[in-house]
């Protein structure tokens, strides 16, 4: 049995191996492989760091838990921030630090772009199908691996995540080496609510917007999101993790940057857990905190 956390967990988006998509069976019945990812231990993972939910709204913390406390036998968690990337996130639960999974990809595309290349095609597969194919080669077209590490890096680094070490060489055989990136929520969510303020960030987030159907659980239910998730099984359970941007209350200003993590016993059971999360916060949507790219911040985080 998984170990219950205090409050809500964390979610783990990574990049699988490079045949196919991370995904289980799609619902036109494409089967994808799905194999399990590397011990904890050989991710490095450092003690879990987050900054509490101080400013948050309590009726959205106490909700977020009580989903969490439905479901005791799986790790859950959840980080907000406003878009505009001047606060720092807030974590509701004890956000284990995991490998990035597919989240990867988004700065791994933006990376791409700033080093001058399209790449349109690859880019829209890998953040709309979660196609590994496509991801690994905008991977390799940053150049060695050292030299792509360095330059999603730089990404992350821009984007307002300044401790996230992106691996320059495999750490576990048959997996790719960006999504082995251990990537902590925090970090995910200040990264993310940088991204819509980026310049030349609009291939990724309109990309971001057409995840197809199969793939939008979770975050991806919550009205004209843009988000990007990843999944995988481990050898300490089933892991699905989100990133996204989610737009401000009807007639409200601002954005929300939103990651969640859940690592429970299946994938179905992950994405379920993931839906009632994104229903919380589509609830509480007047609640968020939000800001936007000027910097102002319409609500407190």
């Amino acid at each position: 049995m998984l170990r219950r956390l205090t409050g809500v967990v964390t979610l783990g988006v990574v990049l699988a191996g490079c045949a196919g998509t991370d995904a289980p069976t799609e619902p036109d019945g494409t089967t994808t492989s799905t194999s399990a990812s590397p011990t904890a231990g050989s991710a490095s993972p450092k003690p879990a760091r987050h900054s509490g939910t101080a400013g948050l709204d309590r009726d959205l913390v106490a909700d977020l838990e009580a989903v969490a406390a439905a479901h005791p036998d799986s790790e859950v968690s959840v980080a907000l921030a406003p878009v505009g990337g001047k606060s720092r996130p807030r974590v509701v639960g004890d956000a284990e630090e995991l490998v990035a999974w597919s989240t990867i990809k988004v700065p791994v595309s933006l990376a791409v772009l700033d080093s001058g290349q399209s790449h349109p095609q690859d880019i829209e597969s890998a953040l709309t199908v979660s196609d590994n194919e496509a991801a690994e080669r905008l991977w390799m077209s940053l150049g060695e691996s050292p030299d792509a590490a360095r330059s999603v890096e730089r990404e992350l680094r821009r984007g307002g995540d300044h401790n996230t070490r992106v691996p320059g060489e495999v750490t576990s055989p048959g997996h790719s080496v960006p999504g082995q990136t251990v990537w902590r929520l925090s970090d995910q969510t200040a990264f993310t609510s940088s991204l819509p303020c980026r310049s030349g960030s609009a291939t990724v987030t309109d990309a971001m917007g057409r995840v197809v159907e199969g793939q939008r659980w979770g975050l991806g239910q919550i009205r004209d999101v843009r988000f990007k998730g990843g999944w995988g099984d481990t050898p300490d359970g089933y892991v699905v993790r989100q990133l996204g941007v989610l737009p401000g209350a009807t007639g409200a200003k601002g954005e929300t940057a939103a990651t969640l993590q859940v690592r429970t016993g299946t994938h179905e059971q992950g994405t379920a857990i993931a839906d009632e999360l994104a229903g919380v916060l589509e609830d509480h949507a007047e609640d968020l905190p939000t800001g936007s790219c000027s910097g102002s911040r319409v609500r407190p985080s």
